[in-house]
């Protein structure tokens, strides 16, 4: 996030680094097992290190995109009004992003958890997704969809809980929203 913060602050670093931000971006997740295998290993650092991958970008991207639109006349009106950069971007910035930072935390909460199952499936002998694909393979179809069933539940719950801690955190946007009739 603070990566996203500082790129989408300056012109100049968004300009150099966004092919390279286009191409990662791109970069399905899931390809990189191979790679991580030959540098990490098998084990708990390879699936974490998949895992942050994919839920790098929509995090970065949507701060990246957050900070941008801040809008250019309450940018103007601070540099007037004398607020320090550090001030500004604490008391205006950050509270603007905001909104597109949490919609980054979302899609990436459901792209991990996606990809934990992923790569329990793909390179683990333990873990649930392994479960469930051992279950597949060996024909325990109840034993399957219980672990399918368990993975959606599991998914719900952390979403719910992502939203309440959005909500309180940001309950000045929402409340905002309500007010001009906006849909939250």
């Amino acid at each position: 996030m603070a990566a996203g913060l500082l790129i989408g602050s300056s012109r100049v670093l968004r300009t150099l680094l966004e092919p390279a931000l286009a191409f990662f971006r791109a970069l399905p997740s899931p390809v990189l097992l191979p790679v991580l295998l030959v540098v990490v290993g098998v084990g708990d650092a390879m699936k974490v290190a998949v895992i942050a991958f994919g839920c790098l970008w929509p995090v970065l991207l949507n701060t990246v995109d957050g900070v941008r639109g801040t809008d250019e006349v309450q940018l103007d009106t601070a540099r007037v009004a004398g607020l320090s950069r550090l001030a500004t971007f604490r008391h205006l910035v950050l509270p603007s992003a905001s909104p597109q930072i949490a919609a980054g935390l979302r899609q990436a909460l459901g792209i991990g958890l996606i990809l934990m199952v992923i790569s329990e499936m793909v390179v683990s002998t333990d873990g649930l997704g392994h479960a469930v694909v051992r279950f597949q393979r060996s024909f325990a179809l109840p034993e399957m969809w219980s672990g399918m069933i368990f993975l959606g539940i599991l998914g719900s719950l952390l979403a719910t809980a992502l939203e309440v801690v959005e909500r309180r955190a940001l309950a000045w946007h929402h409340g905002l929203r309500r007010a001009t009739g906006a849909r939250s």
